[in-house]
């Protein structure tokens, strides 16, 4: 088999007519991107577009069947309302008549009744409703539960769905929020709409219908079908109704232990890739709420205020009851138009969480409920039809192309390639000429002329070039010899530049230890200063102390005085026992002595600490070894909780503390450690928030102890957690702190065999883990401890 060089394939593919080759199938590549472009910039978007306006119909579609509903169940609302307003206040005769109304609601409305306002039913009868729900049958039933005090500690009265029935101006529902129903375990949503005496049109209170929406999740999985992609819904204030996964959507809270629904902001946060959605459902309650203001500001804001103010507390945000106010101001200029498009705007997603590829989600509104559905589709489905159309004409100018190709190139090689390749050649073999510097042979190959014009150019043009290099044979040497001149010139030139820029290097380096230096003294002076504050402030409670045994002294004197003297009565002898007996009882009530004796003891403590801290930094420089010794890591706990008391008084400082065994460690460390994360904690939490901390220890297995000091400060950001351990890195103001605190804890950890490590989430705190071997190695015990810095 004949092999191939790589210097003929060099050849081959240098040569002209392969560049021409190149060349064409570049320019066929360029009017391919150009149909592409065409297809793109007005095929795709007309196809998108046709797309688009069909599930816009299927949309409008989707919530003209949503608004019948709504209308029905609006529907008995009225009907309900108008007869209730009719009535006596009989108890016999409402039962009657709205048990029998009941009875005859289908099985999505599974609740519901009439609720008078205070004393509208009845002067002095601060309850009275007539509420039915259905049982584990499916059968209405009466329920007085809502009548009782001592049952239900919030009235009804007061309740979300209540409150904006009162406020509403029009005559139709006011649709609550969704939320989960406790037996079904199913959304619902429930139907409030003001009752008035039909005698005096005074209001008398709200008839509510409870709606179950478990039929919803199945009309969407229907339309699912039609569309493509997914259909989900959401209620007025952005919580969801439907979506393909529940789990993703409901969570359970201490007052809806039940289940509760998400909002699109708090699933946007756990799911980014949701985000572009929520954004734009946010921004169109914005709108709502910009409309409302600029239709009557006043009444906006009366009853966004008279909503919050009048529920009871926790039941309705502040910005549930701006839309809620929002919508009870314009439903009055709304009505149920089946005809008009009810799409609102389109969202590019560039990556939706259940589709995994680029979609557009399409936004629809719903009038009254201000409801909102959600088409999602995923954008391949939307250009399928132009895809194909690009496929196949890029197939067939493909097909096209091949057979043009290669005619092009059998005619560029008979009428072009050749003559060139034989010029080749002579150029070829003068320059073998040259290399040999035979520059008085070159006249012998001169080229040919050659019937082709352009080659005969060519051919004048370096013979020309061959007079002019036998001419110019001694310019050239004398410029050779120049530029090897200039060449020594600049390089020394280069190699001076390279000596300053090495001696700036050096003047950096050191004026970069200075800085570290400096950083590092004012480090250790604030960690002297907080020992010498706590040891000045326990002396000064000393000298407070100390004059209460002034006192007694003076009582003493004062009784031998009177003892001495012969002349005294036993009334005085007897006052001066008492007055000295009433000062000893008084100091040791108070302690005193137990006070002075852990003052000094807490006093001795602060020096020591002091003079720990002049121990670790000779260890710190390696001049002395640490003392290792048998501790109880509790202990060290609890003694640096003492030392940092003045910074934690603001917090709740909670201790679990296991049995541990002793621990070799050197403690006046493992304090340091302790103190600092313990100041780091006070220091994380914002000042509007109660602060707690939580000191956890305990025996991770027979050779290991674990501490985990947590706080709920502001925590940290990725960014920030992976350089905390940095030296000489802080988030804090200049002047406020070094960097180095955590760097030494790390750095002690080290020494002891152990680690320090951090979890944290912005937000909601931080958590330190510091894990110490119980015994240590003998030379890990004797190890100097590792500069933090090199020269």
């Amino acid at each position: 088999m004949r092999q191939i060089s790589p210097t003929s394939i060099v050849k081959r593919f240098g040569s002209i007519t392969t560049r021409m080759l190149v060349i064409l199938a570049l320019a066929f590549m360029l009017i391919t991107l150009m149909v592409n472009w065409v297809i793109e910039t007005y095929a795709k978007p007309r196809v998108v577009a046709m797309t688009s306006a069909s599930i816009e119909g299927i949309g409008n579609e989707v919530i003209n069947s949503i608004m019948a509903n709504i209308s029905r169940v609006d529907g008995i609302a009225k009907a309900t309302s108008a007869i209730s307003g009719g009535l006596p206040k009989d108890q016999a005769i409402y039962q009657d008549t709205l048990g029998s109304l009941m009875q005859q609601t289908d099985k999505n409305i599974v609740g519901g009744g009439v609720w008078f306002d205070p004393n509208m039913y009845q002067s002095g009868q601060e309850r009275q409703s007539f509420v039915w729900a259905r049982d584990n049958s499916g059968v209405m039933q009466r329920t007085e539960r809502y009548n009782a005090k001592e049952t239900v500690f919030n009235p009804y009265y007061r309740d979300s769905w209540y409150i904006p029935a009162l406020y509403a101006r029009h005559d139709h529902c006011v649709w609550s929020r969704a939320y989960i129903d406790p037996a079904t375990k199913s959304p619902m949503m429930t139907c409030a709409k003001a009752l008035y005496n039909s005698r005096n049109q005074a209001f008398d209170g709200v008839i509510s219908f409870n709606l179950i929406l478990d039929n919803l999740d199945a009309a969407m999985q229907v339309w699912r079908k039609k569309v493509g992609g997914y259909v989900f819904l959401i209620d007025l204030d952005n919580r969801f109704l439907t979506f393909p996964d529940k789990s993703l959507i409901t969570y359970e809270s201490r007052a809806n232990p039940q289940g509760e629904m998400l909002n699109v902001e708090a699933f946007a946060k756990a799911q980014p890739g949701f985000a572009p959605i929520a954004d734009r459902l946010t921004a169109i309650n914005d709108e709502l709420l910009d409309k409302a203001i600029a239709t009557d500001e006043s009444r906006y804001n009366f009853a966004a205020n008279s909503i919050v103010s009048t529920t009871n507390a926790g039941q309705i945000s502040a910005k549930e009851s701006k839309l809620l106010s929002a919508l009870l101001l314009l439903n009055g200029e709304q009505s149920m138009n089946f005809v008009e498009s009810h799409l609102v705007d389109t969202v590019a997603v560039p990556n939706d969480l259940i589709l995994q590829e680029p979609s557009t989600a399409f936004i629809f509104r719903m009038p009254f409920t201000y409801w909102k559905m959600v088409i999602v589709k995923p954008d391949s489905a939307l250009t399928t039809v132009a895809n194909g159309l690009s496929s196949q004409l890029l197939r067939y100018m493909l097909l096209g192309f091949i057979p043009i190709l290669f005619m092009t190139a059998w005619a560029f090689r008979n009428y072009f390639t050749r003559p060139l390749r034989h010029m080749a050649e002579a150029v070829a073999d003068m320059g073998a000429l040259i290399e040999r510097k035979q520059y008085q042979q070159l006249g012998a190959h001169k080229l040919p002329k050659s019937n082709v014009s352009e080659i005969q150019i060519i051919s004048e043009q370096t013979n020309q070039l061959i007079d002019r290099v036998v001419e110019n044979e001694g310019a050239l040497a004398e410029i050779n010899v120049l530029l090897e001149k200039k060449v020594v010139e600049r390089t020394q030139a280069l190699q001076q530049a390279m000596d300053e820029l090495k001696a700036s290097q050096v003047q950096l380096v050191r004026s970069e230890k200075m800085a570290t230096l400096g950083q590092m003294v004012a480090g250790v002076a604030h960690e002297v200063n907080t020992p010498l504050g706590y040891v000045r402030s326990n002396m000064e409670l000393v000298g407070e102390n100390l004059s209460r045994f002034d006192e007694l002294t003076q009582h003493i004197e004062h009784l031998l005085t009177v003892l001495k003297d012969a002349d005294a009565s036993q009334e005085e002898r007897d006052v001066a026992i008492s007055a000295t007996l009433q000062c000893c009882t008084e100091i040791k009530e108070d302690e005193v002595s137990e006070d002075l004796a852990g003052l000094v003891h807490d006093g001795l403590f602060g020096v020591d600490q002091i003079a720990e801290l002049v121990l670790s930094l000779r260890d710190f420089s390696r001049i002395d070894e640490s003392k290792i010794k048998d501790i109880d890591i509790n202990d060290c706990i609890n003694s640096s909780l003492v030392m940092a008391r003045n910074n934690l008084k603001t917090l709740d400082v909670v201790t679990e503390l296991g049995d541990l065994p002793p621990v070799q460690c050197n403690p006046s460390q493992i304090n340091q450690v302790l103190l600092n994360l313990f100041n780091n904690a006070a220091q994380a939490i914002p000042s509007d928030r109660k602060g707690q901390l939580t000191i956890v220890s305990a025996l991770a297995d027979e050779d290991t102890v674990t501490i985990r000091v947590t706080d709920n400060g502001k925590g940290m950001a990725e960014e920030v957690l992976a350089r905390m351990f940095e030296p000489f890195f802080t988030t804090k103001k200049a002047g406020e702190g070094t960097g180095l605190g955590l760097a030494i804890s790390t750095e002690i950890m080290e020494q002891h065999g152990g680690k320090l490590e951090a979890q944290s989430s912005v937000g909601e705190g931080t958590r330190f883990v510091m894990t110490l071997p119980v015994a240590q190695a003998s030379s890990q015990a004797r190890q100097a401890p590792k500069a933090l810095f090199e020269a």
